[in-house]
């Protein structure tokens, strides 16, 4: 019989996944800038378009609802 996973385990096996993917993008924009915009970049860029802006600030908003309110 195969033991249970829980979903905790595999909530956080999909988090170690996203981290090492963003890890792997900011290696990239900064060994290969032609390859991948640098971060700051990125946010620069959604700051200044109304809806990206928005949505980036319910965006922090949800994450940090959902990080420090419990």
């Amino acid at each position: 019989m195969i033991p249970a996973v829980s979903t905790s385990t595999a909530s956080y096996g999909v988090w170690g996944l996203v981290l090492v993917a963003g890890l792997a993008l900011w290696w990239l924009s900064h060994a290969r800038p032609s390859a991948a915009a640098r971060p700051s970049e990125v946010l620069a860029w959604l700051s200044i378009q109304p809806v990206a802006r928005i949505c980036l600030i319910l965006g922090f908003m949800w994450l940090g609802w959902h990080l420090f309110a419990r």
